[in-house]
C-alpha cells in the first residue's frame, strides 16, 4: 500500500509540475510575442503591482501598526511623532492614513522629522481654517527656550 500511495503521490507530482511547465512555456512564448510598443503598457504593469493595504477604517480603539517596510522608512523622531498625532487625537485615523502614504511614497529614502511636519501641515492645510491653521504652525514649528535649568 505504501508502494502504491507513493507511486500515486509521484505521478501527481509529475503531472503538475508538466502542467507547470506547459503553462510557463506557453505564457514565455506569449509574452516574447508581444512587444510593448509603447511606455502606456510598462506604466500599466507597474500600476499593477502597486496596492494599497488599506481594508477599512479603523475602530476607535484599534492602534495603527506599521509595516516593516514603513517602519524603516520613519526615523525614530518622525514616527514617534505620528504615533502621538495619533494617540493624542489630534489627528482623525483617515486622515493619518494619507500622510503616511503621502510619506512612504515621497522621493527620500529616509522620512525626518521635519519631513513628517511639513507632509501633516501640508494636508491639514486643506482641513484647517486660517485661525486653525495659525495655531498648527505654532505647535509644529515652536522653538523651545534654550535656558539651562538650574
Amino acid at each position: 500500500m505504501k508502494d502504491s500511495l507513493f507511486e500515486m503521490l509521484l505521478s501527481l507530482f509529475e503531472k503538475t509540475l508538466s502542467e507547470l511547465k506547459e503553462s510557463t512555456s506557453a505564457k514565455a512564448a506569449s509574452d516574447t510575442s508581444l512587444q510593448p510598443s509603447s511606455l502606456e503598457t510598462k506604466s500599466e504593469l507597474s500600476a499593477e503591482t502597486i496596492r494599497a493595504e488599506i481594508l477599512q477604517s479603523p475602530k476607535h480603539t484599534s492602534l495603527r501598526v506599521f509595516t516593516y517596510h514603513e517602519q524603516m522608512k520613519f526615523t525614530k523622531a518622525s514616527y514617534q511623532f505620528l504615533m502621538r498625532m495619533l494617540v493624542w487625537d489630534v489627528i482623525h485615523p483617515d486622515t493619518m492614513e494619507l500622510i503616511i502614504n503621502q510619506l512612504i511614497f515621497s522621493d527620500s529614502r529616509i522620512v525626518t522629522l521635519e519631513e513628517a511636519k511639513w507632509t501633516v501641515r501640508n494636508v491639514l492645510a486643506e482641513i484647517l481654517n486660517p485661525d486653525q491653521l495659525a495655531f498648527l504652525d505654532l505647535v509644529l514649528y515652536q522653538k523651545e527656550d534654550e535656558y539651562t535649568v538650574h
